[in-house]
């Protein structure tokens, strides 16, 4: 059973930005499961979800597709926020260096954070977008495992994505831009 965000989390891209949104269980599976995907043209602003801290950013990888060797996540930039309440939200598929923060900044929800790109083991320009808790590690995270070079929700991490409570209402209405 999943859990269901505490949070009340903002739309993290302008809504007339946005062409579709998905959530393909082919695609994301297993911890991932929850996440979303915004498909959004090549360099649209992305925002905070909701106030916090960043706690990761990686976005040193111009490269990206559809072939399997993107799946290898040092092509997958990505930012962690991490909320007040303990649950974190992820920003994937970047631009090459287009984040606006750095880690140890605190954020306040609708501030950009980065821009939109097609990165890692992509099929096209969009944001991936998921909420997380941790189930394994600690609250006050600082590091990653050894030999990790990316922060991804993963077994390594013990993560458990969570349902952002969004979901659940007309997002348009309630979080628009």
């Amino acid at each position: 059973m999943h859990k269901i965000s505490k949070n009340i989390y903002q739309i993290p891209l302008n809504k007339t930005e946005i062409i579709s949104t998905s959530s393909d269980p082919e695609t994301h599976t297993g911890m991932d499961e929850n996440a979303i995907d915004f498909a959004v043209r090549e360099d649209s602003k992305v925002f905070a979800a909701a106030a916090g801290e960043i706690i990761f950013v990686k976005d040193d990888s111009a490269e990206g597709g559809d072939d399997e060797k993107y799946e290898d996540f040092t092509f997958y930039n990505h930012i962690v926020i991490k909320h007040d309440n303990g649950e974190y939200t992820e920003y994937g598929h970047l631009k090459n260096k287009s984040a606006l923060k750095k880690v140890g900044d605190k954020v306040v929800g609708g501030e950009a954070i980065a821009l939109s790109g097609n990165t890692g083991y992509s099929s096209e320009p969009h944001l991936h977008f998921s909420f997380f808790v941790l189930d394994k590690m600690d609250e006050d995270f600082s590091k990653l495992p050894k030999n990790k070079e990316y922060f991804i929700n993963d077994e390594d991490f013990g993560f458990q994505t969570i349902k952002a409570n969004f979901l659940s209402r007309t997002m348009y209405r309630l979080f628009g831009r």
